[in-house]
């Protein structure tokens, strides 16, 4: 069976990606911004001890090019029953199509991009938002999408921002709107931030956090906004 799991909801999409490794016992991982369509190739076709258990996991998949040669290899083995084959991205698949191929697209909803749309300095409504939006997610959520528009203002201000695949998916408006949003920080603000927001992150791969996380990100937000 070939999976496609992707979207900017990485919680969600992670989750589900654990659920369908749950039970196998041999993994083989991928990851496209390291790896080549030759590698992807080798894992395939190699045998296994763990016969009927097999798992090949292609990480970031959208970087691993031609995609075409991707896909076509995959397809082989569409029917072997012994072999899943599971993309994942975190990248929105958009109106991307695949054929024979189990879709699991986790996108957010309006609300949640509004919330993101206003994280900008001395917004009240920014605050407002992050409770409203705590209603229905994940704190694990509100803090990678943080992340993700921190480190995308970062790039705007760098002006290197054509170079990066993530912005050439954009629509005008979004990148304008995002535009906007940037001029509101400095780049000191802005790297003060994505620290804080790493850091966060990295106490809650270690265990290190001292209270929940949604409560440091409500101080973290409080420190920026005001």
């Amino acid at each position: 069976m070939i999976y496609v799991i992707a979207g900017e909801d990485i919680v969600s999409s992670r989750n589900k990606l654990n659920e369908l490794l749950a039970k196998k016992a041999n993994v083989v991982r991928i990851d496209g911004k390291k790896g080549s369509v030759g590698d992807l190739d080798t894992a395939l076709v190699s045998d296994s001890m763990f016969a009927g258990e097999k798992a090949v996991v292609v990480e970031n998949f959208t970087k691993l090019k031609p995609e075409s040669k991707v896909f076509e290899l995959a397809a082989r083995f569409e029917q072997d029953k012994n072999t899943d084959i599971i993309f994942w991205d975190e990248a929105d698949l958009g109106k991307k199509k695949f054929a024979d191929v189990k879709v699991f697209n986790y996108s957010f909803p309006k609300s949640y991009f509004t919330f993101l749309d206003s994280y900008v300095p001395g917004s009240e409504k920014s605050l407002e938002l992050f409770n409203e939006v705590l209603k229905t997610f994940e704190a694990e959520q509100v803090l990678y999408g943080l992340i993700r528009r921190v480190r995308q203002m970062l790039v705007l201000k760098s002006n290197d921002y054509p170079d990066f695949s993530e912005f050439s998916r954009m629509q005008s408006w979004q990148l304008g709107r995002l535009k906007q949003q940037s001029s509101r920080w400095s780049e000191d603000e802005l790297k003060k931030a994505f620290l804080q927001l790493c850091e966060l992150d990295e106490k809650i791969k270690t265990s290190g956090l001292t209270m929940p996380l949604s409560n440091h990100l409500d101080i973290i937000l409080l420190s920026d906004l005001n």
